[in-house]
């Protein structure tokens, strides 16, 4: 199968989760929604304009840490502008709220960084996609949109996009390394080797909206999640569907 590889990346990220309110909590992974509005923006697709094409029927999208990655809380100073005193400093204070944001370990010297795999039914989308992203130079093209990790102020970029092909696998129980977020419907266990690092989350990601943006019945996803750029070895239930991409195994987001 023809698929989209690339990095995703930024200095800081934050992916608003959607029952948060007054404290703006983050997953620490871009749940597949999003991931699929980057992509329908960059295509010039319009705001909710694109969720029968990017649906978890037509497209399927694998996700990966690519460097280690931890949570950070930050106070924000939020504008609600409606007139000009909630610019000029007369208006009654505002109320900070608590934002979580995802940064590398090292936010000196280091980028959050996220693999992504992008399966779509319909090879031309990936062949657009590939026009725009794989074009051999240090940057981008978008029809639409300016990349952002979430917020619009966690300003991103996108590097190293490719079309690979992908092998499909059905698991029979054996031991498998697998490299990004797992469905825990799917995981029978993990194997903890000594002198092996990880950092293991429970994720929850949401794959896509119906045309009336509302989450689907079958939008909600539980994941494994490794926060470090090292594989999880793990015993799949037989017959789940994984795919080996440039001799790393990954499990789609479905």
């Amino acid at each position: 199968m023809k698929v989209l590889s690339f990095e995703l990346n930024g200095k800081m990220a934050h992916f608003r989760k959607y029952y948060s309110n007054s404290t703006a909590l983050s997953y620490m992974l871009p749940p597949v929604a999003t991931i699929k509005g980057m992509l329908a923006g960059l295509l010039g697709y319009e705001r909710d304009t694109y969720y029968e094409l990017f649906s978890n029927n037509l497209c399927k999208i694998a996700v990966c840490v690519n460097s280690p990655i931890k949570k950070m809380t930050q106070r924000m100073n939020l504008l609600k502008v409606e007139r000009i005193s909630h610019l000029n400093g007369s208006a009654a204070n505002r109320t900070q709220n608590d934002t979580e944001f995802i940064i590398p370990k090292n936010i000196r010297t280091g980028h959050v960084s996220y693999q992504i795999i992008f399966w779509h039914k319909n090879d031309s989308i990936i062949d657009e996609l590939s026009k725009l992203l794989c074009n051999g130079s240090s940057f981008y093209s978008s029809k639409g949109i300016c990349m952002a990790l979430g917020s619009a102020q966690c300003l991103g970029w996108i590097q190293n996009a490719k079309v690979v092909e992908a092998e499909e696998h059905k698991s029979t129980g054996e031991k498998l390394k697998i490299f990004g977020a797992i469905n825990i419907e799917h995981l029978k266990y993990l194997e903890v080797p000594e002198s092996y690092e990880f950092s293991v989350i429970k994720e929850e990601s949401i794959t896509e909206f119906d045309e009336n943006r509302f989450i689907t019945a079958d939008s909600k996803k539980k994941l494994l999640v490794n926060l470090l750029d090292t594989p999880v070895s793990a015993v799949l239930h037989n017959g789940t569907d994984y795919i080996s991409v440039e001799n790393k195994s990954y499990l789609f987001v479905k």
